[in-house]
């Protein structure tokens, strides 16, 4: 069994968003930058308000090929609501040996909230990722964060993924840890035959959006908190679509 290897050193391609109330609106700062032979997520403001931003994360080339090192660092400020959405899904591509990196990192200062419509991330046969994200809350703060994982895009083998999610209050108490290390050869007995992962992590104020009749494996987490969880063969099969729409109606509205 092969063993992960960490990524060689690369200059990472770097995208950072700040969303801040001041002054009787919303205030948004964000910036990508990187190799000139690397892709980049470009941010791109779709409008904001005097409470929410709501922010698209646009590729810029093709991702993830082999040596990608991809940040991404969001910041919302107090009170501030920022809505994310993703262009695209993102195909972890066959990188013949070598390996990439997908690193996330939130903080949510007090009465914040992120909303993060996550669109699948395929790993491809031969693909190789770490995918790391750490959330940070304060007093107050919200989360919803959608996420599907497809392991092999249709009719192929799965690459190898190596995730792991941390979320933990701003005085350094965890809230949830989770790590998933999957390929092929260990899909059946960790996902019994199953090929995507849909989840949805709901925290503070978010909890309260959640439609009770969702239909998806729930894990209410000891310190608050949400976690849905459903096994699917097909990315369209893996979330409850009116679920998400309601928490993003109750928390934007």
């Amino acid at each position: 069994m092969s063993t992960l290897t960490d990524v060689a050193p690369t200059t990472a391609s770097r995208t950072t968003i700040h969303v801040e109330r001041s002054g009787g609106r919303v205030r948004v700062r964000t910036a990508a930058s990187g190799p000139s032979d690397r892709p980049l997520i470009r941010p791109m403001l779709l409008g904001a308000d005097d409470r929410i931003a709501r922010i698209s994360l646009v590729p810029e080339g093709a991702l993830l090929l082999a040596g990608d090192a991809v940040e991404v660092d969001v910041h919302v400020g107090t009170g501030a609501v920022l809505e994310l959405h993703e262009a695209a899904g993102t195909v972890a591509y066959d990188m013949r040996g070598d390996h990439a990196r997908w690193d996330v990192t939130v903080r949510l200062d007090e009465g914040a909230t992120l909303l993060w419509g996550g669109e699948p991330f395929v790993v491809s046969a031969g693909a190789d990722v770490r995918r790391t994200t750490r959330i940070v809350l304060d007093a107050g703060a919200g989360v919803a964060l959608r996420e599907t994982l497809v392991l092999g895009r249709h009719g192929e083998a799965a690459g190898r993924l190596h995730q792991t999610q941390t979320v933990e209050h701003a005085s350094g108490v965890p809230l949830l840890v989770e790590e998933l290390d999957v390929d092929a050869v260990r899909m059946t007995a960790l996902l019994g035959g199953h090929r995507v992962i849909g989840s949805l992590l709901l925290l503070g104020d978010a909890c309260a959006a959640l439609p009770a009749s969702s239909s998806a494996d729930r894990f209410d987490l000891e310190s608050g908190g949400t976690l849905l969880r459903r096994l699917a063969h097909e990315a369209h099969a893996a979330h409850d679509a009116a679920a998400w729409d309601q928490v993003v109606r109750e928390i934007c509205c």
